[in-house]
């Protein structure tokens, strides 16, 4: 059986498992591709194909790239350059991120042609052949990075000729968990860590500080799981969602509508929710819906039945989790000022019980370090689009959670949402740690169930001071491995 003792990180062995999906983490932080706005996904493909090696990028290799992203890689303020080329009978290159939308509107009279869009050039209505979408769906979804040829047509409409796209396009999950056995548990869960970007060796990276930057990945690995994260400034709460995978999205806090989550009924077209696997909303704390009673009613259904109404059209299914960030104040031992009711910072409509009680729990982030340059990544690790797409695809297996409800048992302390949360959280710990399911009871109760069990009871901690329903379970929640 795997083994729990820490042991030196041993890139050779990552590198003989995985051969090419695996990756030198310090090529990316000397590219400076992240700081072009490129996402790491992209990133360390781009470098793996443009400057394959080891260790950081050298002088020579760092030019190379930086003239490949500067060619490559369009500005907001190219649109005219590249709209004076197209008109020149140029067929323009670049690497950016291709979405694709089909409006359908009434007694119109014809049906509308799909149209691609490219954000960073702020080009929504392109042209673009039916086989490419049909090869590539996933660009009618979330959209797809990848590189883009890009002409004009006779009437002066941009069309998008070709596209190659970057992204893991799939993950065999076999061999992916016979990878796993290569490793002991302790050398796979410094391995999933490096391959978020962090430096496993680093002393203050202890191991519950891992198991809680680990649980940042339970919203990828499980359909339709609701989670919080409270945590200070400076932990990196976000990185992560920024650069996995383009199925994530990250919303910045601020104003959010309803059509922006759900459905704009202007346009036609499926809110993020619909589109996504899972959506991070971030700053949480400073959150505002344009009209809240319109958005809230809304989104607890969502987070109860994974439906939502499109305008009073018909209903969509998604299985798109989400997840939610906020920063939170500390004392001066840097625990919560407020540890019985940790949302008293969010805005009020979460001090409505029946809304909190739909998410799974709240991942304690004030026990994760502030990061600090030295905690980035040094050694091999697989690469962020091999790495999110092994995730995801993991979302629609449900040996886990079987695994998880065989090996749990709860008393009456344990309403049916707590249980649903534990073993949800459980099936998502099983599939990050031990996708190869070979494990024992003693591995399950410690790397799984028990954190688990603390996410949730902080949800219970909140909902037990707000609301005296929640008495009639008691304070604490009572759960065995079995």
């Amino acid at each position: 059986m795997t083994s729990l003792n820490s042991s030196v990180y041993n890139s050779d062995r990552v590198c003989e498992v995985f051969g090419n999906l695996s990756i030198d983490k310090t090529r990316l932080p000397s590219s400076g591709l992240t700081g072009a706005g490129v996402p790491s996904f992209v990133a360390e493909w781009l470098l793996d194909k443009v400057v394959p090696g080891s260790g950081s990028l050298s002088t020579t290799e760092a030019e190379k790239i930086n003239a490949f992203v500067s060619k490559a890689f369009p500005r907001k303020d190219d649109a005219n350059v590249i709209n004076f080329k197209l008109t020149q009978g140029d067929i323009y290159k670049l690497i950016a991120l291709l979405k694709v939308r089909v409006k359908l509107e009434q007694g119109k009279g014809a049906i509308p042609d799909p149209e691609a869009q490219i954000p960073v050039l702020s080009l929504n209505k392109c042209a673009i052949p039916t086989d490419l979408i049909e090869r590539h769906e996933m660009l009618l979804r979330q959209g797809v990075w990848g590189k883009i040829s890009l002409g004009l047509l006779p009437d002066g409409t941009p069309e998008v000729i070709d596209f190659d796209p970057f992204q893991c396009s799939n993950v065999e999950l076999g061999a992916y968990a016979a990878c796993r056995k290569q490793f002991s548990t302790a050398e796979w869960r410094d391995l999933m860590f490096c391959s978020m970007g962090y430096n496993p060796e680093h002393p203050k990276y202890t191991l519950d500080a891992k198991t809680w930057m680990l649980a940042r990945l339970l919203p990828l690995v499980e359909a339709n799981y609701h989670l919080m994260e409270l945590a200070p400034k400076g932990t990196g709460k976000s990185y992560v969602y920024e650069n996995i995978s383009s199925k994530v999205s990250l919303v910045s806090g601020g104003r959010v509508s309803r059509a922006q989550l759900f459905f704009n009924a202007r346009t036609r077209e499926v809110g993020i929710l619909g589109r996504h696997d899972v959506v991070v909303l971030d700053e949480v704390q400073s959150l505002t819906f344009d009209n809240p009673d319109e958005a809230i009613g809304p989104l607890k259904t969502y987070l109860a039945s994974n439906r939502f109404n499109c305008g009073g059209y018909q209903e969509i299914s998604s299985d798109c989790s989400l997840m939610l960030l906020a920063n939170i104040e500390l004392d001066d031992r840097l625990q919560p000022k407020h540890p019985d009711n940790l949302i008293v910072d969010l805005p009020v409509f979460f001090s409505e019980t029946a809304l909190l009680d739909r998410f799974a729990g709240i991942v304690p982030g004030w026990e994760i370090p502030k990061f600090t340059r030295d905690m980035a990544a040094s050694q091999v690790g697989l690469k962020m689009d091999f790495f999110g797409e092994a995730l995801l695809s993991l979302r629609r297996d449900n040996r886990y959670f079987t695994y998880a409800q065989n090996h749990t048992k709860f008393d009456q302390s344990a309403s049916v949402r707590d249980q649903n949360a534990i073993l949800k959280s459980a099936s998502g710990f099983l599939k990050i740690l031990y996708p190869h399911l070979d494990l024992t009871l003693m591995d399950y109760e410690r790397d799984c169930l028990k954190p688990a069990c603390k996410l949730r009871q902080a949800i219970r901690d909140s909902e037990y001071t707000l609301d005296d329903e929640f008495h009639q379970f008691g304070r604490d929640i009572l759960v065995e491995s079995c």
